[in-house]
């Protein structure tokens, strides 16, 4: 009587399946960011959110956190010691896909006002959005002078969605963004900008950090099972990585996109994102075709964003790259 009793309290419990995922991709990647969506659910002080903090401390003791790099992963971040250049006088187009989850979209585009360099537009990417309120948003923010709609619906494709807006852009760089991020530093894009217009550089990718201000993004690297990693992932965002790395412009194999910019004409001559890859590694593989003209990839502390990883699409695990 008790087991059924049991298996009905778990069959009311929304959440259930939502912390069974939570422990898997711990345990399979040391990945901290599914407990963040309490922050966005109002789930904080309930007793599910403290079953998850626990389920989260319990974890951490058991397996490792992977901080910094460890000797079986392949590549190092390198300082980048180019010249410090002045924002160019340059248009940006900032290039979103979404599908739905209006009150991401909205929360991105008005974190986006706080921005100090304002020669920007904004492309939106709709990828067959159904809700009404998403349709009402759009309606309102359509009319404005700088940003562009495009629709293309069907199967989720990052890579072709990516492509279609920069087709659509009118910009001198472009900088491709998740729905599901917020602006923390005013001076983000000016900040990636002087960077990006650097004669050695093909990319440039920011900080991302989690809703409780721990690193989810500094750079990627590859490990030699063929797995790409997130080194520092959980760390404060005040850490300062080894020997001070994350205070300082690094060249990184790979950075994601995020939130990553890159020339137009660059971008153009590379091919794009590869649109056999749907889902994952399109930015490492863009990055690695970067690399092979030359270029280097760069990832700065100096330009911030939230990313409230996984809540725009759900989450998916990164297959090995090549």
């Amino acid at each position: 009587m008790r087991n059924r009793s049991s298996r009905k309290r778990r069959r009311r419990n929304p959440y259930a399946g939502l912390l069974h995922l939570l422990n898997r991709r711990y345990h399979d990647e040391f990945v901290r960011a599914e407990l963040l969506q309490n922050d966005l659910t109002g789930l904080r002080g309930s007793r599910i959110a403290r079953a998850a903090e626990w389920v989260r401390v319990q974890l951490r003791r058991v397996f490792p956190h992977p901080g910094a790099v460890k000797p079986h992963v392949i590549g190092k971040a390198e300082p980048y010691f180019g010249p410090a250049l002045p924002v160019p006088d340059a248009r940006v187009s900032i290039i979103i896909p979404f599908r739905d989850r209006p009150e991401l979209l909205r929360n991105c585009l008005r974190s986006l006002r706080w921005s100090t360099f304002r020669n920007f537009e904004v492309v939106l990417v709709d990828n067959g959005s159904e809700e009404p309120r998403t349709g009402r948003l759009l309606a309102r923010i359509s009319a404005k002078r700088d940003v562009r709609l495009i629709s293309r619906p069907g199967a989720f494709n990052f890579s072709f969605l990516c492509n279609a807006g920069a087709a659509a852009a009118t910009g001198d760089h472009l900088l491709f963004l998740n729905n599901d991020t917020e602006v923390l530093t005013r001076s983000w894009l000016e900040r990636m900008l002087a960077l990006a217009t650097g004669p050695a550089v093909g990319a440039v990718g920011a900080t991302l950090l989690y809703p409780d201000h721990t690193i989810q993004h500094a750079g990627l690297l590859p490990r030699s099972d063929g797995m790409w990693v997130h080194p520092y992932r959980g760390e404060s965002a005040d850490a300062p990585g080894a020997d001070g790395e994350l205070r300082r412009v690094r060249s990184v194999p790979a950075v994601t996109a995020a939130c990553m910019m890159i020339r137009r004409a660059l971008f153009d001559a590379v091919g794009g994102f590869d649109e056999r890859l749907p889902l994952t590694l399109n930015d490492v593989d863009l990055c690695r075709r970067v690399r092979e003209c030359g270029k280097l990839v760069l990832v700065t502390p100096r330009a911030r964003l939230l990313h409230y990883e996984g809540l725009s699409r759900g989450y998916t695990v990164d297959p090995p790259g090549a």
